[in-house]
């Protein structure tokens, strides 16, 4: 599991804490539990697919994999181009 730290109005907290009394869990459950039942209806199910087939997609694109492979270079790389390359 990961930690996450997230903003939930009042009125939707207080409804997850009471039900998290009401059931005799904590909190966390009652947040997670919500989660899954979110993420299991059908339309949301379809968006998440559609999602990672895009990630998917995205991660194949040979010039996406290499994005930040070097790291940083020189910053002043256009000041100093004619040092590097002078004939």
């Amino acid at each position: 599991m990961k930690r996450l730290q997230v903003y939930l109005p009042e009125s939707l907290l207080e409804s997850l804490r009471l039900y998290a009394q009401s059931r005799g869990i904590p909190l966390a459950e009652a947040i997670r539990q919500a989660g899954k039942e979110f993420s299991s209806k059908p339309v949301i199910k379809k968006q998440i697919k559609e999602a990672q087939l895009r990630k998917k997609k995205s991660v194949k694109n040979p010039f996406i994999a290499m994005a930040g492979m070097l790291g940083r270079g020189p910053t002043n790389a256009s000041m100093t181009v004619d040092d590097i390359y002078d004939d």
